[in-house]
């Protein structure tokens, strides 16, 4: 995957260590960053976050920091992981700040990034979105995602939708 991709609005670019500080103001938001464990409240988290998506680069995996094309702001991340589905078939993920959420931004940068993957040669990604996330699952509807099953863990239910592209 490149490590750079460019959407009417968005510049995606990998993370690097330099991006640390501003991440965590995202990362720390209680009202941004709901996934997981919840806000992080260390930076050395984020950094160390930082470094295991620069190792998963090196996998042909990327994850993205948002930054708006007009300002350069930092406003979200996106990419894609081997997460509960392995790494030949990934998971995507994305998050906006707060204060930048209902602008579409998160769709947009989910699809230049679905792109990107099947560009790549990888032809099924998935997303694991809890059911009273609603945003994340018009998201995905909209990306074509569909349901495939769903799975209980430690936290409740969780959905689990794929989307798949076959060349022809």
């Amino acid at each position: 995957m490149r490590a750079l991709i460019e959407t009417s609005r968005l510049q995606l670019r990998c993370f690097r260590p330099e991006d640390t500080a501003e991440l965590h103001e995202i990362f720390s938001d209680p009202q941004t960053h709901t996934i997981g464990s919840g806000p992080l409240t260390a930076v050395a988290q984020t950094a160390d976050w930082i470094e295991r998506r620069m190792r998963a680069m090196q996998g042909g995996l990327a994850w993205y920091g948002l930054r708006l094309r007009d300002s350069d702001l930092l406003v979200g991340t996106c990419g894609v992981f081997a997460g509960r589905t392995g790494a030949v078939e990934p998971e995507i993920g994305y998050e906006v700040r707060a204060s930048h959420q209902g602008r579409g931004l998160a769709g947009e940068a989910a699809q230049a990034v679905l792109e990107e993957c099947f560009s790549a040669g990888i032809h099924r990604v998935w997303a694991t979105i809890r059911p009273a996330n609603a945003a994340s699952l018009q998201i995905a509807a909209r990306l074509g995602m569909v349901m495939q099953y769903a799975r209980a863990d430690e936290r409740g239910e969780l959905l689990y939708l794929a989307v798949s592209f076959r060349t022809e």
